[in-house]
């Protein structure tokens, strides 16, 4: 196996998107990549970041596909969204177009999993009100000290 340059395509709806800058292990002798899911879902979150960020091939199909690479149900994209999951329904079958303020936070959503720094299941839990922390509230006690005078 040799680490050699990379060149992933992946269609997001109707757009063909290139992607050159990654790096893959592949076979020396027949050229077969060595791509794990986690790597094939990056591509698939950026691919899909970069045309809603683009905005101009927007359509259902490519909003169905940022909520796949999110790893959400209709209803999920709804509470992230604060919506309900007829709108996302809405926009998926292209009876209404996504708001753009919508589309840039379903961008914000794919960069923050790709970063690391958004977890889909945290961030589902607390729009249901669900504490993070099952072990219960948090207690602190301020006790005042007494100055010796």
């Amino acid at each position: 196996m040799v680490l050699r340059g990379y060149t992933h395509v992946e269609h997001v709806g109707c757009v063909k998107v290139t992607d050159s800058t990654g790096f893959a292990w592949q076979c020396a002798d027949c050229g077969e990549c060595d791509l794990s899911l986690e790597d094939l879902a990056g591509y698939e979150r950026r691919a899909t970041a970069l045309v809603l960020r683009d905005g101009r091939h927007v359509n259902g199909s490519v909003i169905r596909s940022a909520r796949k690479a999110l790893g959400l149900r209709q209803a999920e994209l709804a509470a992230v969204l604060d919506c309900e999951p007829e709108t996302v329904s809405r926009w998926e079958t292209g009876l209404r177009p996504m708001p753009r303020a919508e589309q840039l936070a379903v961008v914000a959503l794919l960069d923050g999993v790709e970063r690391g720094d958004t977890d889909m299941e945290v961030m589902l839990r607390a729009r249901r009100g669900e504490a993070e922390d099952k072990t219960g509230p948090v207690e602190f006690e301020v006790r005042s000290k007494k100055v010796a005078g």
